[in-house]
């Protein structure tokens, strides 16, 4: 599958919300701009050099760069269109703050949700946008 010029989420597997997030995604991506792929995956530690190892953080990967955190969340908000694209007011926020409301939720993300306790099977049409 081609990936260059594509739109990649890399997400972590483990998390319960994380996941539920992805699958909000594919059902509203109408467009199928989005691929998906694990933080653990082989391909996620070829792909994201750039990106420190043990990063547990949403990352977007678009032909315009890499992002993480929640300019990641609202680059992929903006690439739903309306009415998802809304939540990109939120840039208006300094990006310390939007981080660290990030990084509050991720810290408490698997005692709020807990773990993913079971790999969701995709169907034939959902396995094509994984990598």
């Amino acid at each position: 599958m081609e990936q260059q010029g594509r739109y990649i989420i890399f997400f972590d597997g483990d998390c319960l919300i994380c996941n539920h997030f992805v699958q909000l995604l594919l059902r509203i991506d109408r467009r199928k701009k989005f691929l998906f792929s694990s933080l653990q995956s082989e391909f996620a530690r070829t792909a994201l050099t750039n990106i420190p190892k043990n990063t547990d953080s949403i990352v977007f990967l678009s032909p315009a760069g890499t992002y993480l955190k929640s300019e990641a969340i609202l680059k992929i908000c903006k690439q739903l269109g309306f009415p998802y694209m809304t939540c990109y007011l939120l840039k208006i926020l300094p990006l310390s703050w939007r981080d660290a409301l990030y990084d509050y939720f991720a810290k408490n993300r698997y005692r709020w949700f807990g773990k993913n306790e079971f790999c969701t099977i995709p169907s034939k049409s959902e396995r094509e946008r994984f990598i």
